[in-house]
């Protein structure tokens, strides 16, 4: 398998005081594919906990997980986000302690001309303690943690201007250690171990509204190369081959058949061979979809089948392949993309494929070829085989699909058991529907349930906290 060590260092220390070696640590030979995308689902979960959950939970509260600063020396040419690296070019004011000559010692806070703050402990003139900065310094909002000698040391949190922000670990000044990103929605986007202030090694891009990417970074810290890998929210399917800047160029279907642990904070999946067919980055424009229409998603391939619906008056139907939870991605809508300004077409059997399109909102659309509407013609994606329910167990949510970009999905709302057929609420407005929506609402007393002005992702519906082992809850 692809996870060579090219560029992966020597050791870590953590903030444990124990030493990390940056080699396989701990190799799953489970037999038990169930259990191997359990332990990365679960190790995921853990870090996506930064405080900011129900729970409270952090991920130095786990003690399975060992995270910290490389032990290497850093580079003194690397770029830094200290916002303010010479004291001696800017205006400001102090308030706080001095020692006998005059210098900041002790706690104290500076205001800047520009309006920025800086609020900490120094010693004999330089900040060696806690710090908060608040700045509007270019692509910086705030700066939290610990300095030494003048130079961030230690765990960091950086927040960006667009209210995106790390939680990093810092040696001499310069991101070098293990860190980690979040979304303004304080949701996770990457994780990885930095040195010099760039990825190296394994590292983990995690897609809202999609699976993950993982793979060694090249020599730019970029999710480039031969071997990188798209693995689907089960843990279990996944694509291996080129991608360019985390997107897929294009890859084959591989299995997820182990994990190793990478310096006792990192999970590295082990794949089986790559086989089958070329899976390609393929956005389909107004007048195409695919050049493959019978390649079918391999992780659909586990999750549902087409089978002749059990709906008077429908022909086929979606269902479940084995047992699923909820809250779990089914199927994938793609189709070709309609204009904002497309005409409607007169009848509602014209329009019955026809749904958003979340590339393109809020009056964009996508919709099914009549060659593609038949299994026959197309599979390449089939939640448009989804027939409609009052009481539906799933529903429409946002999916970032390695194959074809951002699409909408269907995603359970509870447990769904093996066969059973997947339902969804179409949505139709009951003053502009088809005839058998219109009865089918009558002969029923159902909830009226209010257009959606915006649709969501999976990350959206859940938050996804692990399992409460290995925590230190003092």
């Amino acid at each position: 398998h692809f996870y060579k060590r090219k560029y992966f260092p020597s050791k870590l220390i953590n903030t444990k005081n124990k030493l990390c070696k940056m080699e396989k640590t701990s190799i799953v030979n489970e037999s038990n594919y169930d259990k191997i995308s359990q332990n990365l689902d679960q190790w995921l979960r853990k870090m996506r906990c930064n405080g900011f959950n129900e729970k409270g939970i952090t991920l130095e509260q786990f003690q399975d997980i060992n995270v910290g600063v490389l032990a290497e020396n850093v580079r003194s040419d690397t770029p830094c986000y200290e916002p303010f690296p010479d004291m001696k070019n800017e205006k400001f004011v102090y308030e706080g302690d001095r020692d006998n000559n005059d210098r900041f010692h002790g706690s104290g806070s500076v205001e800047f001309e520009d309006g920025s703050t800086m609020t900490g402990c120094w010693y004999h003139g330089q900040c060696m303690g806690h710090f908060t900065i608040v700045t509007e310094r270019p692509d910086l909002t705030y700066i939290q943690g610990e300095y030494m000698d003048d130079k961030m040391e230690g765990k960091m949190k950086v927040k960006f201007n667009d209210d995106a922000w790390i939680e990093g670990y810092f040696k001499d000044g310069i991101l070098h250690g293990f860190c980690r990103g979040f979304s303004a929605k304080n949701r996770l986007n990457f994780i990885g171990i930095y040195a010099n202030g760039k990825p190296i090694g394994t590292y983990w891009k995690i897609i809202e509204g999609g699976g993950c990417i993982v793979g060694r970074v090249d020599k730019e810290g970029t999710l480039s190369g031969p071997d990188i890998a798209y693995i689907y929210p089960d843990f279990r399917t996944a694509l291996v081959g080129d991608f360019v800047a985390g997107v897929l160029s294009c890859g084959q279907h591989c299995s997820v058949i182990g994990a190793t642990m990478e310096s006792g904070c990192l999970m590295a999946p082990v794949f089986s061979e790559k086989k089958g067919p070329l899976f390609k980055r393929e956005i389909s424009t107004d007048i195409f979809v695919t050049i493959s229409p019978t390649l079918q998603d391999p992780y659909e391939t586990n999750t549902i089948k087409v089978r002749a619906s059990k709906v008077p008056g429908a022909s086929e139907g979606l269902f479940a392949r084995s047992d699923v939870k909820k809250d779990t991605i089914l199927a994938f809508y793609n189709g070709i993309k309609l204009p904002a300004d497309y005409e409607e077409e007169d009848t509602w059997e014209a329009n019955a494929y026809k749904i958003f399109d979340p590339a393109n909102q809020p009056d964009g659309a996508l919709d099914i070829l009549e060659k593609h509407q038949s299994t026959s013609g197309y599979s390449a994606s089939l939640a448009h085989k989804t027939n409609h329910s009052f009481d539906p167990n799933s529903q429409f949510l946002l999916f970032e699909h390695p194959r074809w970009g951002l699409v909408p999905c269907i995603a359970s709302t509870r447990d769904i058991v093996a066969c059973e057929e997947i339902f969804v609420r179409y949505g139709y407005d009951l003053d502009l529907c088809p005839d058998w929506y219109a009865q089918a609402w009558n002969k029923g007393s159902y909830e009226v349930i209010k257009a959606k002005d915006r649709y969501f992702t999976i990350d959206d519906m859940t938050e996804q906290l692990p399992n409460m082992e290995n925590i230190d809850k003092t």
